[in-house]
């Protein structure tokens, strides 16, 4: 993907934001406000959803198994909103990716991986305009850090990742583990849990 190819996306991207801000601003009365928001979410997830079919299903999947983590942990109220957001749109930077590298059968390229690792970036461009996802875009942000520092894309550690992210992490490696891909057969769910035991303390926080 060339410079004026990498422009046209982001231009895309920013309008999306821009449009959930004017939306939003443009709302009158709080019940305006709220329903104007939450169309704004699903419209974005809908965006998501056209680009990349697994993407969302994907999303909705993890949404319901983060909120459980993030119970079990002891979150409520505002931070477990913050886990269901976060899991709703940690992919959505993937509006902003060809597809031919989301729905490459084989292994990809080192260019390839260098451009699919841009995608929480984009992401947390995508929620920028948009004041009441403003705690959300770090979540978004670190959704692919790992504990020990080597995730992308500002390689953050332990408490450095915000617990949210921590959270979506591991339930997105145990989804896309037991998921059939162009690239691979899914694995068993034991076999994924064993896995991720294996990564505790390395890309996954142990107490997650």
């Amino acid at each position: 993907v060339g410079p004026t190819a990498g422009a046209r996306e982001l231009g895309l991207l920013e309008g999306i934001g821009n449009q959930g801000r004017l939306a939003i601003t443009n709302a009158g009365s709080f019940e305006t406000l709220e329903r104007t928001f939450l169309s704004t979410v699903e419209a974005l997830a809908n965006a998501l959803e056209a680009k990349d079919e697994y993407t969302s299903s994907h999303a909705r999947w993890i949404c319901d198994m983060a909120l459980r983590v993030g119970e079990e942990l002891g979150l409520v109220g505002p931070q477990l909103k913050r886990v269901e957001l976060g899991a709703l749109f940690h992919d959505i930077g993937k509006i902003g990716i060809p597809a031919s590298i989301l729905m490459k059968p084989g292994p990809l390229t080192a260019e390839e991986r260098e451009i699919i690792e841009r995608h929480p970036e984009l992401g947390e461009r995508i929620l920028a305009p948009i004041e009441q996802l403003s705690d959300v875009r770090p979540i978004v942000r670190a959704c692919h850090e790992r504990f020990d520092g080597k995730g992308y894309p500002d390689g953050l550690a332990g408490e450095r990742i915000p617990l949210e992210s921590r959270i979506i992490f591991a339930c997105d490696a145990f989804h896309a583990m037991t998921s059939d891909r162009p690239y691979r057969k899914a694995l068993p769910g034991d076999e994924a849990l064993r896995r991720l035991a294996e990564a505790a303390g390395s890309q996954f926080d142990p107490r997650v």
